[in-house]
């Protein structure tokens, strides 16, 4: 199946990109260790920041997470810090590793999210575990990791928080893992045998290989879609389906 859709170019190549509630784009480019915002509804004007170190530089980001008016949480992981960006991407906030406490710095966070209050959830690279923090990385709830049995975590690649509902993608286990806001493992989705990664928001499950999708919601069957590059990335808002790939950028309606 093939959908209508948009599409923008890119002022560069797209490491990982989210969509806000306003349907605004904020696009990480690794090449240009820059994050940039395009705003809707045209994509014909954008905001910058970064592109060299220093105290508004990043090294390395490895999730965006648009939270309510615009602001947008971004994890540096190569730089070891945590900031919060408003509206133009001014910096509100900034939270190093060396603020949290111990065991969640040396676990190394490499994803995170926002939930529906303002608290953070970060993946620790070493333990696989999740761990819930405030805004000032005080830590409220811990679960997940390498363990054994339902909920365990062996490789984490992608982590979202909506709706009172956490879904973390396992590329190592190939499923996807949902929990509540309090921890408590809810289900385990298997990944298509075809599919090579995947994605999981409220709305629903993608999956994809090369440049093949696959669609899947609680009400309906895998729904196939062939997008007209292979993505990086994938993120879902409203009832749109974004992709991006390479200096491309596009979107198409939900099946």
């Amino acid at each position: 199946m093939v959908l209508a859709q948009g599409e923008v170019a890119l002022p560069s190549s797209c490491t990982h990109f989210a969509v806000d509630g306003l349907y605004h784009l904020y696009v990480w480019s690794e090449g240009e260790r820059a994050l940039y915002k395009l705003w809707a509804p045209r994509y014909d004007s954008l905001s910058r920041i970064g592109g060299a170190p220093g105290e508004e530089g990043f090294l390395g980001v490895s999730s965006i997470a648009p939270v309510g008016n615009q602001q947008v949480y971004i994890l540096d992981a190569a730089g070891q810090k945590i900031a919060l960006l408003g509206t133009n991407l001014q910096p509100l906030q900034q939270l190093s590793y060396a603020q949290l406490p111990r065991e969640v710095a040396e676990g190394y966070p490499t994803l995170l999210t926002v939930g529906g209050a303002g608290e953070l959830y970060l993946l620790l690279r070493e333990t696989q575990e999740i761990v819930k923090v405030d805004p000032f990385g005080r830590v409220l709830l811990r679960f997940g990791g390498k363990v054994y049995g339902p909920g365990r975590i062996i490789g984490a690649a992608f982590l979202y928080a909506e709706a009172g509902r956490l879904y973390l993608i396992d590329t190592i286990l190939r499923q996807v893992s949902t929990y509540d806001s309090w921890g408590n493992f809810l289900e385990a989705f298997p990944f298509p045998p075809q599919a090579k990664d995947g994605r999981a928001f409220a709305q629903g499950k993608a999956f994809w290989r090369e440049n093949v999708l696959w669609w899947y919601t609680s009400s309906a069957p895998l729904q196939e879609i062939t997008l007209p590059a292979a993505p990086q990335e994938v993120w879902v808002r409203g009832d749109r389906l974004y992709w991006a790939a390479g200096r491309r950028l596009g979107w198409l309606p939900l099946p």
